[in-house]
């Protein structure tokens, strides 16, 4: 059960990748946001209707995961607007796997075996050296966007990973997070964009932006349900390897360039998730 676990964490990290290179080349990130609403509002309309409420003890979860996701997605908009993809992706999600381990040892008292907390360690090292650019300088107006969007990640997934525990039913659960995050943020983008008809004027535009929606409602779907069978800090280091999909996308889509620097934290990150298995 925990190799095939694995596989759908691996998976949802292609996922995640693949949407924020949807998000990084679209020519209206904000505009994107409400289209990438639209899956999300629709799923989660019919999750809400068939599924069993949470337990009241996740109540207070939920609500917290809705305004953290939503910050989120602007922050993660922001940190692109000057940022490359291969830089700023790795940092954002770089910075998580530390945080999230100290939040998972306060909260949720969970205690990680030295090769575990090791493997933390190397994919959090490894991925942050994915930012560096030539020179290994930052970008300075996109980076602490990004570190900001690294936080939420970090907050929103404790949360959502002691939430689904405490809900009695992980994907009721995530089905009221998704709704009270993206009805508001769908009509946020509306007004930002002067109103619901000048979101459709490009057909196919509208299309991409669904599909990126999809790919990300499936992708954090599969990581809420592996956090029922794996520890919140493996499941989201595990995650933390879309990073690598990220720096592979953008060489094949983006014309960007993999040095050897590049390929020794990806081989650093890859070591780590060896440990973590471990």
């Amino acid at each position: 059960m925990a190799s095939f676990v694995v596989l759908l964490v691996l998976l949802s990290a292609l996922m995640h990748a693949s949407w924020n290179a949807f998000l990084h080349l679209s020519g209206d990130r904000v505009w994107l946001l409400g289209m990438f609403s639209i899956p999300y509002v629709l799923v989660s309309a019919v999750g809400v209707c068939v599924l069993p409420l949470p337990a009241h003890e996740a109540w207070p979860f939920i609500v917290a995961s809705a305004v953290l996701e939503f910050a989120y997605c602007f922050t993660l908009v922001r940190a692109y607007r000057s940022g490359d993809f291969g830089q700023i992706y790795p940092i954002a999600r770089g910075l998580s796997p530390l945080l999230i381990s100290v939040g998972a040892l306060v909260f949720a008292h969970e205690q990680l075996h030295a090769l575990a907390a090791a493997g933390v360690m190397l994919v959090s090292v490894g991925i942050m050296s994915l930012a560096f650019r030539r020179g290994m300088r930052f970008s300075g107006e996109s980076v602490p966007w990004a570190l900001l969007t690294g936080l939420f990640i970090a907050v929103y997934s404790l949360v959502d990973g002691i939430g689904a525990r405490v809900s009695g039913n992980p994907l009721s659960y995530i089905m009221w997070v998704y709704l009270l995050w993206n009805v508001p943020q769908f009509f946020v983008v509306c007004k930002l964009r002067g109103g619901f008809g000048q979101m459709f004027t490009s057909k196919g535009n509208a299309v991409r932006g669904m599909i990126a929606g999809v790919l990300a409602l499936c992708a954090y779907c599969l990581v809420i349900e592996a956090f029922r069978f794996l520890p919140i800090a493996t499941v989201s280091a595990l995650r933390e390897l879309s990073s690598i999909f990220a720096v592979v996308i953008g060489w094949l889509f983006m014309k960007e360039h993999i040095n050897a620097r590049r390929l020794a934290a990806c081989v650093l990150v890859s070591f780590g998730a060896v440990l973590i298995r471990l």
